[in-house]
């Protein structure tokens, strides 16, 4: 009885603060806030995909071999993997506004630093925990975004959200395109810096500058209300009315009164000089943590335990092929352009290329090149920009066709197109090929997430989401070094179990207990029936 009170009152909460919001409108103020997280997901972008750029570069000066290049792309990710539920928590704890501001600054502060850095291991040090902090703009933009929007608008807000990340997919290689050409040179017995460092240098300052203009928000109107910080609840309210309409506080509470929000309006009123303390801060984090635990523990069993071990297959299987090929493109890319140069002519494959670099590997530090090849670029931009198309027709179709037609397909044909770099025998039949697998993996692993909001009760939503993306983390991770470790005398097989790997989530996809949307899964009955 206590829990269905509990749950009731929770509910209730959640309809007054979306009441509330839903009452100081939309305009202005959400269109800032769409702004500033749209260019943490585009800085996201940059951070998690800079390090395919610099691999050619960075090889010269740190004298890798392919498995070192393996590590250095592995290193963010496993950075990712282990920030995965720190984020998630501190947000709860300290704020959503909090834990962006330290993730960006954190994030800044380590690519800066690793930009000058002249040893291997303490970059890969330095990048893991950039990629820490990139994971905490991941794991909480979404969150800070939604809960500034009403529930109408919400989900087609998120989901145009997702564009910025292809945009800086777009971006990054044109930064890179016009600095990592540049003959700059300065090197000493212990340090040196080129090109490339003044690119990592750069793509570090988006993070610093985003988070500057992130000290201007407010905290979110969710959090504050469940922080019983009534005084900065009613200031927040106040100020997103003001932008959106131009009208008064007073005005707003009027309008809030008018719409069923009588006693919200008797508390917002009150303005609280001080947020109740009832529980110290050490109470405050024991229960965070009890919540995590106790919700990980729900999803891990019936009802929810095929559902979460479906989507945190597919999840893993994702994450592994699409961040085995898209982090390693540029190399791939590069190596294409190095064969085109020297055999002019001549055609070659994926693993013909990748079995003559591993030949002339112990001639690398004697003929390191400082430049990568221009066109590496412009097929990088190609890839960004192939997931356009698909990004813009997901939300016009997927109510008609379904989620799983969306991930059974893309799954296929992203299979279909790993088989065919066994077949490509030009750097132009592996661009498209690789513009069309980018394009459809990308969609897979949006519409999975989808698939977790869809198929999970509201209580249990944000833990099944931050399990799903833990099992991206450990699919990019082990798809990294795989590709790494193996890629230049086991092509092959390699490219057998990426193709594999995406074939299951296919299979796997036929399983999710998905209902039709007018059948949608009822989430206060199931959760009090707990």
């Amino acid at each position: 009885m206590f829990e269905r009170r509990q749950s009731i009152d929770v509910h209730a909460e959640e309809h007054n603060i979306d009441n509330a919001v839903e009452v100081a409108g939309f305009g202005k103020f959400n269109l800032k806030v769409v702004t500033v997280s749209g260019l943490i997901v585009f800085n996201t972008a940059f951070s998690i995909s800079s390090v395919g750029l610099i691999l050619p570069s960075a090889a010269c000066d740190f004298n890798l071999t392919t498995a070192d290049k393996g590590r250095m792309s592995a290193a963010p990710i496993l950075g990712m993997v282990v920030g995965s539920y720190f984020w998630g928590c501190l947000a709860d704890l300290k704020g959503r506004k909090f834990a962006l501001l330290t993730a960006l600054f954190s994030q800044g502060m380590f690519e800066a630093i690793s930009s000058v850095v002249p040893n291997y291991w303490v970059y890969l040090v330095l990048k893991f925990f950039s990629g820490f902090s990139a994971n905490g703009q991941t794991a909480v933009v979404f969150t800070y975004l939604g809960e500034f929007q009403s529930s109408r608008l919400r989900e087609r807000i998120l989901c145009w959200l997702e564009l910025t990340w292809s945009l800086g997919l777009i971006g990054l290689p044109l930064v890179g395109w016009g600095i990592i050409p540049l003959e700059i040179s300065y090197a000493t017995k212990y340090f040196h810096f080129h090109s490339w460092n003044l690119f990592v240098l750069i793509c570090s300052l988006p993070a610093l500058v985003i988070g500057l203009w992130l000290l201007t928000f407010p905290e979110t109107p969710k959090y504050l209300a469940e922080s019983d910080d009534d005084a900065k609840l009613a200031d927040t309210l106040d100020l997103m009315h003001k932008e959106n309409t131009g009208k008064s506080f007073d005005e707003y509470l009027e309008k809030l009164e008018k719409h069923g929000g009588t006693e919200f309006c008797a508390r917002l009123k009150a303005r609280s000089i001080a947020s109740k303390k009832e529980n110290s801060q050490l109470a405050k984090v024991g229960k965070v943590f009890a919540q995590v635990y106790v919700q990980t523990i729900t999803i891990l069993k019936p009802p929810f335990l095929q559902r979460t071990a479906i989507s945190c297959a597919i999840m893993f299987c994702l994450g592994s092929s699409y961040y085995a090929l898209t982090i390693w493109f540029p190399e791939i890319f590069t190596r294409f352009a190095k064969f085109e140069a020297k055999f002019p002519g001549e055609s070659a494959s994926v693993c013909s290329i990748t079995k003559s670099n591993s030949v002339n590997a112990t001639n690398a530090a004697h003929e390191c090149p400082v430049n990568i090849p221009t066109n590496v670029y412009m097929h990088t931009v190609i890839l960004g920009a192939a997931c356009i198309p698909l990004s813009l027709l997901l939300p016009a179709f997927v109510y008609s066709l379904g989620y799983k037609f969306y991930l059974i397909s893309s799954s296929i044909v992203a299979s279909a197109i790993t088989i065919g770099l066994f077949f490509v025998r030009s750097s132009t039949q592996n661009l498209v090929l690789s513009a069309i697998y980018e394009a459809f993996t990308s969609i897979g692993m949006s519409i999975v997430l989808c698939i977790v909001i869809e198929i999970f009760p509201t209580k249990f939503r944000a833990m099944a989401s931050a399990l799903a993306v833990f099992f991206i983390r450990i699919g990019a991770l082990s798809g990294n070094l795989l590709f790494g470790f193996l890629i230049d005398n086991y092509c092959v097989p390699v490219i057998i179990v990426l193709a594999v790997q995406l074939l299951v989530c296919a299979l796997l996809g036929l399983l999710i207990p998905l209902k039709r949307r007018e059948k949608k899964i009822p989430d206060e009955n199931e959760v009090t029936s707990l």
